[in-house]
This record gives C-alpha cells, sequence and structure tokens, in this order.
C-alpha cells in the first residue's frame, strides 16, 4: 500500500471506546467469542482496555483479533501514512490511517495484531 494511494472494502471496527479498521480481504471468517474459548487477544488489550469481544476477526492464516462491533465500508479512503515513531507500535501492526465518518481509524495488519495481542505472545513480553 502507498500512503496516500486510496483503498477500499474495509472493516471499521470499535474497541471499547476506541477504534481500529482493518482490510476487508484479510477477514477470513467472522467468529463468535466461545470459538475460541477466550484465547483471542481483544483489540481492547491494544488499547490498554479490559477484553470484552463480541466478534472475533480471523485471519487465513489464523491469527485473531476480538473486537466489541463491527461494520463494512466500501467506499474509497485515503490511506494517510503512521509517523515514523509509531511504525513500531502493536508488534509493528500499524498501516497508516484512514478518515472515516470523519474521525481517524489506525490501520492495522490482522494478522500481525493478532500475533502481537495473542496470549503467549503478551506472556512472554
Amino acid at each position: 500500500m502507498v500512503a496516500g494511494s486510496r483503498i477500499t472494502g474495509m472493516l471499521l471496527c470499535r474497541a471499547g471506546a476506541d477504534r481500529v479498521a482493518f482490510r476487508a480481504h484479510e477477514v477470513a471468517t467472522i467468529e463468535s467469542p466461545s470459538t475460541f474459548g477466550g484465547l483471542t487477544g481483544s483489540a481492547c488489550q491494544g488499547f490498554g482496555q479490559h477484553a470484552g469481544a463480541e466478534r472475533i476477526l480471523v485471519a487465513a492464516t489464523g491469527e485473531s483479533v476480538g473486537v466489541d462491533a463491527l461494520e463494512i465500508d466500501s467506499e474509497p479512503l485515503v490511506l494517510l501514512p503512521a509517523p515514523g515513531v509509531l511504525c513500531r507500535v502493536a508488534g509493528g501492526s500499524l498501516r497508516g490511517f484512514v478518515q472515516a465518518h470523519g474521525m481517524l481509524w489506525p490501520l492495522m495488519s490482522l494478522a500481525e495484531f493478532g500475533r502481537y495481542l495473542a496470549p503467549s505472545t503478551r506472556e512472554a513480553a
């Protein structure tokens, strides 16, 4: 992805009071929390909040991230670059920002954010 380029097919998600976006093509399935028995990292944890996901986004490679709510946005959105100081945030999963509904949404790699939030990753840190 080139910063400033237009991208389509986004999942705009809520994680507690915070927001996070993922490219729709990165999501293989959307599951219920019971599918993983509580072993999925929640996006809320990435924002320093208590976990409590209603939906689990699963990448084709198996990584998963829990979110509280989601909506699909098919409108073209401009990808804004992440400042260099943020490039290593959340295990290097931040890809930039998109603006939707008058707000900035951090665009994350689902697989990399899932690895960052995984219980075994948090225990090792």
